[in-house]
């Protein structure tokens, strides 16, 4: 059975890396909106991309509170306890 949505609309999705427009319309987006149902802010938005990929690049990417880099000295000590307490579970 072949997979649709039920939009009665046919828009074309991008595919591929996000441009440095399309991450900036999707903060601007929650900023003023918030997040919400990922489809709807999709095509609210105006971007060509689907409910995930929004929702998956404002989770992984683009959050504020995102933290990147290296984990802390600390971070690592506690996960090698924990891990020596519970194992591979």
């Amino acid at each position: 059975m072949d997979k649709r949505t039920c939009d009665s609309q046919d828009v074309e999705v991008r595919k591929g890396p996000w441009t440095m427009e399309e991450d900036l319309i999707l903060i601007n987006y929650i900023a003023n909106h918030g997040e919400g149902v990922w489809n709807s802010l999709a095509r609210s938005a105006g971007l060509k991309r689907t409910g995930k990929s929004c929702r998956l690049r404002w989770l992984n990417y683009l959050r504020p509170d995102v933290r990147r880099g290296n984990i802390t000295p600390e971070e690592q000590l506690l996960i090698m306890e924990l891990h020596a307490k519970w194992g591979n579970r």
